[in-house]
């Protein structure tokens, strides 16, 4: 039978903030690394180029060499982000874990992302587990360790709908300067030029890869499917429908079906003066405008610094705390998903004594409006795991 743990009403981020935010060490800590920002950003910056080198050098593509290690680096990413939840599991056995949870997905594509099929397929492997007593640690690293796996197909289906926007909107103004008579040449050349890549797009004959719903077998055909759809769908991909599925695949097996992907429906309260959430009735409309706000993930056309734009989207999935519990699991996915689409590696903030210190500092700076902290140890966390990869490419 499936035991559910009594819930908390904060989730990971807010108990951190009520066991570590008065600490006198945290001052002395905060003076050290929480205003180094812009030297951290250069050290992962530095960090990745360097290691982007070496793998060009040793006639590799960088890419490929980092989807390889990808299942490494998400089971650290699971075990930290669990200790945060008091969910203890080993390194070597989270390892094993997260390597089943990425064996055991279906094989699905089509045009859209086929959430359905991977949470009836997840139900069946967390049955499995619980039939088999193991431990809410080992559930939990098996569903965060799947969580993390669905992070590049949702980065994937947001990125190919925004790419579908630029199009759309594109085709559009081609077809109304056209109408004009006097449209300069210079504007002529370039929308030419923009048509060029929507017909390249289009005609792409790349397998599509990601676990979808209707058949279709390269990525020019979906992109050709997409631009029918209306733009507002494609400009703002993001729904309610993804975190949801994040949640449901988190908390399963942990947490009662009823809750899983369902909105809180009582008060958050952290016992804090200054730590509000909003009253469950406002929980909806503000995940839809946190939904709308979500940041484009197309690296090439974007311009806000990455890792501060983690740090928000983060935050304020936190700040809005949609679920009774896995916020801040979820949070951390999602702050992953923006670096990811960046070409990033999962990030995984410490647990231990010093990071649940750093993290709480980082959140009660947060909830004042500077979210450097926060972006600090995510680049502390970067600029460490590019430092471990680099020691495995060095003769």
């Amino acid at each position: 039978m499936t035991r559910y743990p009594t819930q908390r009403l904060c989730g990971g981020s807010a108990d951190v903030l009520t066991s570590e935010s008065s600490s006198p060490l945290l001052v002395t800590m905060g003076t050290f690394w929480y205003k180094k920002y812009d030297e951290l950003s250069v050290a992962v910056k530095e960090r990745k180029s360097e290691y982007v080198a070496r793998c060009k050098l040793l006639g590799a593509d960088p890419n490929d060499v980092f989807k390889e290690v990808f299942q490494e680096l998400v089971a650290r990413a699971v075990k930290e982000s669990n200790w945060q939840e008091g969910l203890r599991l080993s390194e070597g056995k989270t390892q094993a874990f997260a390597t089943a949870a990425f064996q055991d997905q279906p094989d699905i594509r089509g045009l859209r992302l086929d959430t359905g099929r991977i949470l009836a397929t997840h139900r069946r492997n967390i049955t499995r587990l619980v039939r088999d007593a193991r431990s809410e640690e080992e559930i939990g690293a098996y569903n965060l360790s799947l969580a993390y796996f669905v992070l590049p197909l949702i980065a994937s289906e947001l990125q190919s709908r925004q790419t579908a926007s630029l199009a759309k909107a594109l085709l559009e103004a081609y077809t109304a300067l056209q109408k004009s008579p006097k449209m300069p040449p210079e504007a002529d050349k370039a929308i030419k030029k923009g048509m060029q890549v929507v017909e390249e797009l289009k005609a792409s004959q790349a397998r599509a890869m990601s676990p979808l719903t209707e058949n279709v077998a390269t990525q020019g055909e979906q992109f050709s499917h997409l631009l029918s759809e209306e733009f507002s769908t494609l400009v703002n991909p993001m729904t309610a429908k993804y975190l949801h599925f994040l949640h449901r695949i988190t908390l399963a097996g942990l947490q009662p079906p009823s809750v899983c992907g369902r909105y809180r429906k009582t008060p958050v309260n952290v016992g804090l003066e200054d730590v509000y959430f909003p009253a469950p009735s406002l929980v909806p409309g503000l995940t839809k405008e946190y939904c709308e706000w979500f940041p484009s993930l197309l690296s090439n056309v974007t311009k806000y610094d990455p890792l501060l734009m983690a740090a928000r989207v983060s935050y304020r999935f936190v700040a809005i705390h949609p679920y009774g519990d896995g916020n801040g699991r979820v949070s951390r996915l999602l702050m992953n998903l923006v670096l990811w689409s960046f070409n990033h590696p999962p990030v995984y903030l410490k647990a231990d004594k010093k990071g649940r210190h750093r993290y709480g500092w980082a959140l009660r700076k947060a909830n004042r409006g500077n979210l450097e902290p926060l972006a600090c140890l995510i680049a502390i966390s970067l600029e460490e795991i590019y430092s471990k990869l680099i020691s495995t490419v060095r003769s």
